[in-house]
């Protein structure tokens, strides 16, 4: 029998289309960590060597899938690209309306390729070696992204820092999940409206606010009804969910097996699996934990215990970006998740109002949905680049830009 399916198995090398296609339908399914090479080749109905000998090492066929999806993505956004030259410079509604449509068709119509991007691009900011084939896609995204802020007139150093890049990629993660939610949709088109309108923290409208409160309701009632699990009792199970979080927000779902978390708090494997049955339990586990560390984090009394507290936990950094950013990616696989995500995506901005009125007076008038917008670009922006002085260096470059776009000036 195996000789027979040996036999089955094609000795032609698989083209660049059919290897992108293989590659989005297991990412689709099992995420960044299941594109191997034997499962690729299984898809493509040839061997592994087959599929090594034609592209090379698992790193150039990585090369080679990133090359055909940034080549057909190209065709999709010259498309955009054509409407957007047919037109006079965009107004706000416009502007809003048109970037709502782009990112409903990368969630929708061309979901497989979009999940293929943010989980590469996701990857890329804890396994370095993805950087050198993923950087021309990276690039020719953020380009377009920056045309059409251009074009609607954006802030331009929200442009030149990346934080309009970094909204566009944070919002494509939740839209992924949430898009068929009605309030998940309005709410993601009055932050546009919100953020093309510019001059965002002069008087919001009273209506504006008031449907941001109602739509804050409604998400927020999904992920009460998920809710934290309670009583574990066991004391290691505390130190299994501070391990699920940091693991979570450094490596993504695919760092949090049974065995690396029992490892690392040192207890059998098979008491953690009788405790935490499947990865969606450790995957519950961690964002309970981060969700803890949050609250302790906006209580701080300076802005130097903020960010202590923001980016470390017991002496280990837990980037709270990061690990929003893996569990939006992770809910596109593992629906049980949505709830949770609904509730993660309604309270984008909540802490950032206590850190604007605290530690930026001079920033006055800036309500939940303007800090919601602002901190949507933020979490994009972190999950763009890997963990390090250079990415805590954009960060504050894009929160002073903010600053600066809120106040109107620059």
């Amino acid at each position: 029998m195996i000789e027979q399916a040996a036999a089955r198995k094609s000795s032609k090398a698989p083209t660049a289309g059919a290897l992108l296609d293989a590659a989005c339908r297991i990412v689709l399914g099992e995420g960044l960590a299941g594109l191997t090479l034997r499962p690729l080749a299984e898809i493509l109905g040839v061997s592994v060597t087959v599929l090594t000998t034609h592209y090379g090492a698992r790193a150039d066929i990585i090369a080679a899938i990133c090359s055909a999806a940034s080549t057909q993505d190209a065709l999709l956004l010259e498309r955009w690209r054509g409407m957007l030259a047919a037109l006079p410079p965009l107004p706000p509604a416009m502007a809003a309306d048109l970037a709502e449509a782009i990112l409903e068709e990368q969630a929708i119509e061309q979901r497989a390729l979009s999940m293929l991007y943010l989980e590469l691009l996701h990857g890329c900011t804890w396994d370095r070696s993805l950087q050198p084939a993923f950087a021309a896609w990276r690039a020719q995204r953020r380009a377009f992204w920056d045309e059409f802020g251009r074009r609607a007139g954006l802030f331009p150093a929200l442009l030149s820092c990346g934080w309009w890049h970094g909204y566009a990629v944070a919002e494509l993660a939740y839209s992924m999940v949430l898009n068929t939610l009605p309030p998940y949709r309005m709410l993601r088109r009055l932050c546009l409206q919100r953020l093309f309108d510019g001059a965002a923290a002069s008087a919001p409208d009273a209506a504006d606010g008031a449907l941001f409160a109602l739509l804050f309701e409604q998400m927020q009632s999904g992920a009460a009804a998920a809710g934290p699990s309670a009583g574990r009792a066991p004391g290691w199970c505390a130190l299994a969910a501070r391990a699920c979080g940091m693991r979570l927000a450094a490596q993504g779902v695919s760092g949090l097996t049974h065995r690396a978390i029992a490892a690392e708090i040192g207890v059998p494997h098979t008491t953690l699996s009788y405790r935490f049955p499947t990865q969606h339990e450790l995957v519950r586990a961690g964002l309970e934990f981060i969700a803890a560390h949050i609250l302790t984090a906006v209580t701080a009394d300076s802005l130097t215990d903020l960010q202590r507290l923001r980016t470390e936990g017991d002496g280990r950094k837990l980037d709270l970006a990061r690990a929003n950013f893996a569990m939006a990616i992770a809910a596109a696989r593992m629906p049980g998740l949505a709830a949770y995500t609904a509730g993660m995506r309604s309270r984008r901005g909540n802490n950032l109002v206590k850190v604007l009125e605290k530690y930026m007076p001079a920033v006055r008038g800036v309500d939940a949905l303007c800090a919601q917008v602002i901190s949507m670009g933020l979490t994009g922006l972190t999950n763009t680049e890997p963990p390090g002085q250079a990415s805590e260096s954009s960060v504050a470059s894009a929160f002073s830009a903010a600053a600066d776009w809120l106040r109107g000036t620059g």
